[in-house]
C-alpha cells in the first residue's frame, strides 16, 4: 500500500493556482506537467492514493473533445486490470476535465534506463510480457493507446505497468479532432502509418511495443538520434537498428515493427509468441491474466513512493526521482524469491531450456540474421526448436521465472522426499514427465466472469457454476456434476478448463471434471504414493499455477503412516511431500506466483486459528500473518496479482470477511453486516470478493462486494443455499 508522506515526498508542492480539492479527492501535490494537463497526486475519502490528470484549458473548451472525453473515458473502465493502471473516474462537466486513476508507485522506463542502463535477462523478457498483456487487455477494451512510449510504462515493485491510456482515440469513436489529436504519438515510436496520417489501429500500438523493446534492451530509440523530421523520415524508409536485442526476442520485435501494419503481429500474438504459444494457429487464445506466474520473479529494484499513473503529460517532466535504498528487495512480502533461489542453484530440466539456446546460439550480439538465412523468424525457429513447426513447439520462448522455478523446486522435493532408495528412479522419471498425466478439460474455458460452487438443490450437494451480470442474481446456473453423493470444496485449474473437488465418503475422495460438466468425474490419487494418503474432508484443495501439484489436508504420509499434515502431491499421485506446517494446519491456498502457501492452523485443537504463510519446499519454516488466538481466522486465499490475502475472522461473536497485504500489514474489515461470512473469493481481475453468508436467514448464500470501497452496499447472488464458492482459479 502507498503512503501519504513516502508519494508526497516526491511530488512538486501545490502552487497558488493549483487547486486543493477537485471532487471527492483532496490535492497532495504535483505529480508532472505538459502539453495536454497537470497530473497531481490525490486521495480519495476512503485513503485510496490516486492520479488525476488535469486537461488544460485550450483543449477543455473544445464541446467535441469534453463528448469523447466522457465516452473514452468509460471505455477505458473495461480495460482489465493487467498491467495497467486501473482507471477509476471521470470528469467530463468540471471546469476543466479530469481523470482518475489508480496511483502506482516506481519509475518510468524511460527513467531506470537512463539511470541505470538499459534491462537484461529475465527483467526485459517479463517487461515484453507484461506490455503485451497490457495492449492485448486495451486493444480487447476497443482502445488504441496510440502513445506507448518509455515514460508512458511503470516498473512497479510487482511488474511493468501501461500507463496514460485512459483518453486515447477510441476505436469505436465516430467523430475525429484536429490532425494534431488524431495522430498523437511520440516521434521516436510513432509507426509509417501514424506519420502518414493513415488510419490508426492496434497496429500502431504493437509497432511501438517493438520499438520500446529496443530501447529497455539496448538503451537507444529503434531508429537512433535525431530530431522529429529525421526520426520520422526513418521510420518510413529505413529499417529499425535491433543490434543488441537479445536474440530471443530479435525476431519477435522485427515483425513487429514491420512497415505494413497488416503484416505484423496482434498484442495477442505477442503474448502467445512469448510465452511459447503457436501463434500460427488460428485458435490459439491466452488471458492477459496468465502473465501473473511469468511476472512473479520481477526482481527490478525501483525507487518507490511516486510515479503518476495517469502519466507525466506529453512534453512535460515529473518530480525527480529518489535513488533506490541499497539493499531493498522487490520480492513480495519482503522475502528473497524462492523461484530465483531454485532457478540459481537447482537444475532446469530440459523442456525449459528453449530460452537459454535461443540467447547462447544463432547470431552474435548484433541480433541481425547471418546472410542468406532468411527472415529472422525462420532463424530463430531453427535456432530454438530444430525446424520443428511451431505449431507443435510448446516450450516457452520466455520462461515464466518464477513459475518453472518453483516447478522444479517441487519436482526436486519429489524426487528426494517420495519412496526409498529402490524406488526413486522412477519417482524422478514421473516428476520430470510432469504433463503425463493430464486433466479432464472442457473444450472452452470458463468466463472470467463465471464462478463454481456447491449447493444443495436436489437432496445432495452438487457443483454449480454461475455467471455474474451487471446487476441482480448469478446469470446461467446449471449443475457440473449430478452424482447422488456430495460433491463440495471445488477449485479451479488456471486455465479454467477443470474443476477438482471433494468427494465425502471415502479416503483420496479427490476428483477433477471439466469446467462445463461435460464429462463424468475422473478419481485422483488411484496409484502411486498420493494413493496412501487420507484426505480430510474438511479442507479445501488448492492447484499449484503449473497445474501438476495439488496442496492437501491428510492424515496418513505417502507410506500410510499416520502424520497430519498439508501434503504436495503430483497430480499423477506418483510423488507426495508433506510441508512442514503444523498439524492443525488446514485449507490451504497457493499463491498465484507458485512460491507459497497460505493457510490457518492453531497451536492445539483448542485453540482459535491464525493465518500462516509457507514457502512451497520442503524444511522451509512457516511465517504467522495474523495473531489469532481469540480471533478465528480462517479460509484465506490470495487476490490473483498475489498482493493481499483475504479471510474470515471471528468479530465480536460474528463471522466477518478482512483482507491484508501477504506479508500481513494493511489489515482491514471488508463486511461488517451480521450473517458469519466465510470463504472469501477473489475475481479473476481482483476488483471484486465474493464469500457466503447469512443475513437475515439461516440459508447460506452468496454475495459479492468491492473490497477497496467498503461503504458500498453488498449484492446478493444466489437466494438458495451456497458453499464453498470459487472465482479465480487455484
Amino acid at each position: 500500500m502507498s503512503s501519504d508522506a513516502g508519494a508526497t515526498a516526491r511530488t512538486i508542492p501545490l502552487g497558488d493556482s493549483d487547486p486543493r480539492e477537485l471532487g471527492s479527492y483532496a490535492l497532495l501535490g504535483k505529480l508532472g506537467q505538459g502539453g495536454m494537463g497537470t497530473v497531481y497526486l490525490g486521495r480519495s475519502r476512503q485513503g485510496r492514493l490516486v492520479a488525476i490528470k488535469v486537461i488544460r484549458a485550450e483543449v477543455a473548451d473544445n464541446p467535441e473533445f469534453r463528448a469523447r472525453f466522457w465516452s473514452e473515458a468509460e471505455t477505458a473502465r473495461r480495460v482489465a486490470r493487467v498491467c495497467t493502471a486501473e482507471v477509476l473516474e471521470a470528469a467530463p462537466n468540471a471546469p476543466q476535465p479530469y481523470l482518475v486513476t489508480e496511483f502506482i508507485e516506481g519509475e518510468t522506463l524511460a527513467r531506470f534506463v537512463a539511470r541505470n542502463g538499459p534491462l537484461a535477462d529475465a527483467n526485459l523478457e517479463q517487461l515484453a510480457v507484461g506490455v503485451a498483456a497490457a495492449l492485448t487487455a486495451i486493444h480487447r477494451a476497443g482502445i488504441v493507446h496510440r502513445d506507448l512510449k518509455p515514460s508512458n510504462v511503470v516498473l512497479s515493485p510487482f511488474g511493468p505497468r501501461v500507463i496514460d491510456f485512459g483518453i486515447a482515440r477510441a476505436l469505436d469513436s465516430a467523430t475525429g479532432l484536429t490532425g494534431d489529436l488524431q495522430q498523437l504519438g511520440t516521434p521516436a515510436f510513432m509507426s509509417p502509418e501514424q506519420i502518414q496520417g493513415g488510419t490508426v489501429t492496434p497496429a500502431v500500438d504493437v509497432w511501438a511495443w517493438g520499438g520500446l523493446v529496443t530501447y529497455a534492451a539496448t538503451g537507444r530509440y529503434p531508429f537512433g538520434e535525431g530530431n522529429a523530421q529525421v526520426l520520422l523520415y526513418r521510420a518510413l524508409h529505413e529499417e529499425p537498428r535491433l543490434d543488441g536485442v537479445d536474440p530471443a526476442l530479435h525476431p519477435i520485435v522485427w515483425h513487429a515493427m514491420r512497415k505494413d501494419p497488416a503484416g505484423r503481429p496482434t498484442a495477442q500474438q505477442l503474448m502467445l509468441r512469448l510465452l511459447g504459444n503457436p501463434a500460427e494457429d488460428p485458435d490459439a487464445t491466452i488471458d492477459p491474466s496468465e502473465v501473473t506466474h511469468v511476472l512473479a520473479g520481477w526482481d527490478l529494484q525501483v525507487p518507490t513512493g511516486g510515479i503518476p499513473s495517469g502519466g507525466t503529460p506529453s512534453g512535460g517532466t515529473a518530480a525527480p526521482g529518489r535513488q533506490p535504498t541499497a539493499g531493498s528487495q522487490a520480492a513480495i512480502g519482503g522475502q528473497t524469491s524462492a523461484g530465483r533461489q531454485a532457478r540459481a542453484g537447482g537444475t532446469v530440466p530440459e523442456d525449459l531450456t528453449a530460452a537459454t539456446v535461443a540467447a547462447t546460439s544463432g547470431p552474435g550480439a548484433s541480433g541481425r540474421p547471418a546472410a542468406g538465412s532468411g527472415d529472422p523468424e525462420t532463424q530463430a525457429r531453427t535456432r530454438v526448436d530444430g525446424g520443428a513447426s511451431p505449431s507443435r513447439r510448446r516450450a516457452p520462448i520466455i520462461l515464466g521465472a518464477a513459475a518453472a522455478a518453483v516447478a522444479v523446486a517441487i519436482a526436486a522435493a519429489l524426487i528426494t522426499r517420495s519412496g526409498d532408495d529402490g524406488d526413486k528412479a522412477d519417482t524422478a522419471d514421473a516428476a520430470a514427465a510432469g504433463t503425463a498425466f493430464s486433466l479432464p478439460r472442457s473444450a472452452a474455458p470458463l468466463g472470467t466472469d463465471t464462478m463454481v460452487f456447491a449447493s444443495k438443490q436436489k437432496g445432495n450437494y452438487d457443483l454449480y457454476t454461475g455467471r455474474v451480470g451487471t446487476e441482480g442474481l448469478l446469470l446461467d446456473v446449471r449443475p457440473i456434476t449430478t452424482a447422488t453423493e456430495d460433491d463440495v470444496l471445488p477449485a479451479i485449474s488456471k486455465d479454467r478448463r477443470t474443476v477438482v473437488f471433494f468427494r465425502p465418503g471415502s479416503p483420496n475422495a479427490l476428483y477433477a471434471v471439466p469446467a462445463d460438466g461435460s464429462a463424468e468425474p475422473t478419481k485422483l490419487f488411484t496409484s502411486g504414493p498420493a494413493a496412501n494418503l487420507t484426505i480430510s474432508d474438511d479442507s479445501r484443495p488448492s492447484l499449484d499455477p503449473n497445474g501438476r501439484f495439488l496442496v492437501i489436508r491428510s492424515s496418513t504420509d505417502e507410506r500410510s503412516t499416520p502424520n497430519q499434515g498439508l501434503y504436495v502431491a503430483a497430480l499423477d499421485g506418483s510423488s507426495v511431500f508433506r510441508l512442514d506446517a503444523a498439524a492443525q494446519a488446514t485449507d490451504p491456498a497457493w499463491s498465484p506466483s507458485g512460491e507459497r502457501i497460505a493457510y490457518w492452523s492453531s497451536d492445539t485443537e483448542s485453540d482459535r486459528g491464525f493465518i500462516v504463510s509457507i514457502p512451497v519446499q520442503p524444511g522451509s519454516k512457516p511465517t504467522r500473518l495474523t495473531a489469532g488466538q481469540g480471533d478465528r481466522d480462517a479460509d484465506p486465499t490470495f487476490s490473483p496479482d498475489g498482493k493481499r490475502i483475504a479471510f474470515s475472522r471471528e468479530t465480536d461473536g460474528d463471522l466477518e470477511i478482512w483482507q491484508m497485504n501477504n506479508n500481513g500489514t494493511g489489515l482491514e474489515r471488508v463486511t461488517a453486516e451480521a450473517g458469519r461470512d466465510q470463504d472469501p473469493a477473489f475475481s479473476p481481475d481482483g476488483r471484486y470478493l465474493t464469500y457466503t453468508g447469512e443475513r437475515g436467514t439461516t440459508v447460506r448464500r452468496i454475495y459479492l462486494t468491492d473490497p477497496e470501497d467498503t461503504t458500498k452496499a453488498d449484492r446478493l447472488l444466489t437466494e438458495t443455499d451456497a458453499f464453498h464458492v470459487r472465482w479465480s482459479s487455484g
